[in-house]
C-alpha cells in the first residue's frame, strides 16, 4: 500500500512515498515552488516509467556481466537483453520500504535478497532523508552478506521554472568535473575521457540548452546529457553540481561524497509522462543529478576496484540538496 509521508521546516517542505522511497515534492517556502517533476498518480510508481525521484539499487547506471574474484556474475538484463539498468526490473524503485518518521528526518529501509538482479550476497539498505534549514540530506547506509557491488543513488528529475510544461534548457548548470564516462553506442559506459574542448564542459556555468544539439557523437548517442560525471572531489563532501532557473532565480547546490554526478537532461521523457497536476511531460523537462559511484566500473580497468564491498563492510553516502536563492 502506497503511503505520503512530509517533513516541513520553516524552509522547505518535502514529501516520500514508500513505494521506492521516492520523493514526491521539494518546495521552497518562501516562493512556494515544487522542484520535483513527479509522476501526478501515485500509483504509476508501480511501473515508475523513467525511474523517477526513486531510490535506485542494486546497481546505481548501466553495468553488464561482470567477474568477481574469478567468479562470473549474469547481470538480469532489462534493456535489449544487454545490459542491466538501475538494477534491473526488481530494482529498489519498484519496492515498497519500511518507513520511520523521527522529528525533521525520515528513515526507509529494504532488504534485497541473494542474488537479485544477479548481485552476490544479501544487502540491507536504508535511506535517511533529514531537512537542515534549508538543505535536504540523503543519508545512505547498507551492509552485504557477502563480497558484492553495491551503488545507490535517487534518480530525482529536477525543474526549478515553477512550471514543469517549460523545459530545463534555460538553466544555467555547473559541474565540477574535468571528465566524463564516454559510452558506446548502446550507452554502456565505456572510459574516462576529457570534458575540455568539448559541449559536455560544464566546469563554467552555461545554459543547459547552449550545446544540448551539438553536433558531438557522444550527444547524439543520448539525444542530449546523460553522461556520468566525474567529480573533481575535495577531503569529504565535494560541491559537485550547481543548476539554476533564470525564471524563479532558485538555486540547487548538489554535495556529495561520491565519484560520480549523472547528468541526465530528461531526453526521453514525452507527452506519455503525467506529471505534476497532470501535465504531460515532454522532452528535456527535467534535469536529474544522480550522484553515485562509477557505473559499471567492474569491467573498467581504471575503476575495476570501485563499488567492490567485503562481507559485513558498511557502504556510506552523503548528498546534500541545498534549494535557495541565487
Amino acid at each position: 500500500m502506497i503511503k505520503e509521508f512530509t517533513l516541513r521546516n520553516d524552509q522547505i517542505e518535502v514529501s516520500f512515498i514508500n513505494l521506492g522511497a521516492s520523493i514526491t515534492k521539494f518546495v521552497d517556502l518562501a516562493s512556494g515552488v515544487n522542484i520535483i517533476v513527479s509522476h501526478h498518480d501515485y500509483n504509476s510508481y508501480k511501473k515508475n516509467k523513467g525511474s523517477m525521484n526513486s531510490i535506485i539499487g542494486r546497481h546505481a547506471g548501466r553495468i553488464v556481466d561482470f567477474n568477481l574474484d574469478g567468479k562470473d556474475y549474469l547481470v538480469t538484463k532489462n534493456v535489449k537483453n544487454l545490459y542491466q539498468l538501475h538494477g534491473g526490473k526488481n530494482g529498489f524503485h519498484y519496492k515498497y520500504f519500511d518507513a520511520l518518521v523521527k522529528d525533521d528526518q525520515i528513515t526507509f529501509s529494504i532488504t534485497s535478497p541473494e542474488n537479485e538482479g544477479g548481485f552476490p550476497g544479501e544487502v540491507k539498505l536504508s535511506i535517511t532523508y533529514k531537512l537542515v534549514n534549508d538543505e535536504l540530506h540523503l543519508l545512505y547506509e547498507a551492509v552485504s552478506t557477502k563480497k558484492t557491488i553495491m551503488s545507490f543513488t535517487n534518480h530525482a528529475y529536477f525543474n526549478l521554472n515553477g512550471n514543469v510544461s517549460d523545459r530545463v534548457l534555460n538553466h544555467k548548470l555547473y559541474l565540477n568535473a574535468d571528465y566524463f564516462i564516454e559510452l558506446d553506442q548502446n550507452l554502456i559506459p565505456l572510459r574516462k575521457a576529457s570534458v575540455k574542448n568539448t559541449p559536455l564542459d560544464f566546469t563554467t556555468m552555461k545554459k543547459i540548452g547552449l550545446d544540448i544539439n551539438q553536433d558531438f557523437e557522444q550527444i547524439k548517442i543520448t539525444g542530449g546529457f546523460d553522461h556520468p560525471f566525474l567529480i573533481t572531489k575535495l577531503d569529504g563532501i565535494t560541491h559537485a553540481a550547481t543548476v539554476i532557473s533564470e525564471d524563479t532565480h532558485l538555486r540547487l547546490d548538489v554535495y556529495s561524497d561520491q565519484d560520480v554526478i549523472v547528468c541526465y537532461t530528461g531526453n526521453f521523457m514525452d507527452e506519455s509522462f503525467v506529471v505534476n497536476d497532470g501535465a504531460r511531460g515532454k522532452k528535456q523537462g527535467a534535469i536529474c543529478l544522480e550522484t553515485q559511484g562509477v557505473p559499471n566500473s567492474i569491467n573498467m580497468e581504471e575503476f575495476k576496484n570501485r563499488n567492490i564491498y567485503a562481507a559485513n563492510e558498511v557502504y556510506k553516502q552523503t548528498t546534500i540538496w541545498k534549494l535557495h536563492k541565487k
